[in-house]
């Protein structure tokens, strides 16, 4: 009598899950938790929330600003008596990034400063406020960036980047007076 050869059920299914946890191992260990998936995922966020910002602006006919630090940012509002923190949307709180991305903005250089009035403002250091000022009572530093209810954005290019990878990764966003906000090369 001869034998039929193949597989039984039994070997059959041992192999489907071995090959499902060995498929599963990887999906695990490939799961956005690079340097750069963090970066891009915080440069996603920040562009939703200042986009969302500038429409509300619009929408409330009110002017808005950007308060950055090294690792921190935060929207601010006008109103008569002055700047004041942003409270609600919870988005427009003062935000910290995660540990290793690193923020820097440029406001110098760029197009129309010449013809600008906030060339002449004396800007103040915003890292101590952003630490202390955004939950208490004290009145916010005057932003880097303007959100206006017109709909124009001053000109700034706001730099994330991290050094946690065998190379440094930088994005750089930014705009030229109005939406939405583009991504600049090195060279730009």
């Amino acid at each position: 009598m001869q034998r039929a050869r193949g597989f039984t059920l039994l070997e059959v299914m041992l192999v489907l899950l071995l090959v499902g946890i060995l498929a599963s191992a990887v999906v695990i260990n490939f799961s956005g938790n690079s340097p750069e998936q963090r970066l891009e995922k915080e440069v996603l966020r920040f562009s939703q929330v200042f986009q969302f910002i500038a429409d509300s602006a619009q929408l409330r006919q009110q002017e808005w600003g950007l308060v950055v630090a090294a690792g921190q940012y935060a929207f601010v509002y006008y109103q008569a008596d002055g700047w004041q923190w942003a409270q609600q949307p919870a988005a427009a709180k003062a935000y910290t990034l995660p540990e290793g991305i690193t923020l820097t903005v440029e406001l110098e250089g760029l197009p129309g400063e010449e013809q600008s009035l906030l060339s002449q403002l004396e800007w103040e250091d915003a890292a101590e406020d952003l630490a202390t000022s955004p939950e208490a009572s004290s009145p916010p530093p005057l932003p880097q960036v303007f959100i206006l209810s017109s709909g124009e954005v001053s000109p700034f290019r706001l730099t994330f980047s991290t050094e946690q990878s065998l190379s440094p990764v930088q994005v750089t966003l930014g705009t030229d007076f109005s939406l939405p906000l583009q991504r600049y090369s090195e060279a730009d």
